[in-house]
């Protein structure tokens, strides 16, 4: 009778010790999907607010893992018919959930918010992002169909 006791006692511990690593990985899975990047459905865009011979006004633009480039010339993902943008202008980059913007050079420059930027930039929803007479506004876009 009292070996039966004991062998209660110890699988009850068992199940225990066998409940608490299942709460602690799970919390340990939770922390890395809450710190990981959303890559595949969580995306920035550029929407055309102004634009030119090319691009109509609400064309919207999906900023992606392989990035946007942005210039004059034709071997840019948006191509910009202005004599004010450089052939190739600026380079948008989505990484980590986070979109950085980048002058590559350009003469007159790449605008953020009405300020000329120097270096990269991180956007945030709602930016206005000008070059020459184009001006486009950041926004984040989420692909629904990825969560079905």
């Amino acid at each position: 009778m009292q070996g039966i006791v004991v062998l209660g006692r110890i699988i009850f511990i068992l199940l225990i010790y066998l409940f608490l690593f299942r709460i602690l990985t799970a919390l340990l899975a939770d922390m890395r999907l809450k710190g990981a990047p959303k890559e595949g459905n969580d995306y920035g865009c550029l929407e055309v607010l102004t634009g030119g011979e090319l691009l109509t006004k609400g064309r919207v633009f999906r900023i992606d893992h392989k990035g946007l480039t942005l210039g004059r010339g034709k071997n840019n993902d948006i191509v910009l018919a202005d004599h004010y943008a450089s052939m190739d202008h600026a380079c948008l980059v989505h990484r980590k959930g986070v979109t950085i913007i980048e002058d590559l050079g350009s003469t007159n420059g790449t605008w953020v918010n009405g300020e000329r930027i120097n270096s990269t930039v991180q956007l945030v929803t709602g930016d206005y992002v000008k070059i020459g007479s184009i001006t486009f506004q950041y926004s984040r876009w989420q692909d629904e169909s990825s969560k079905l």
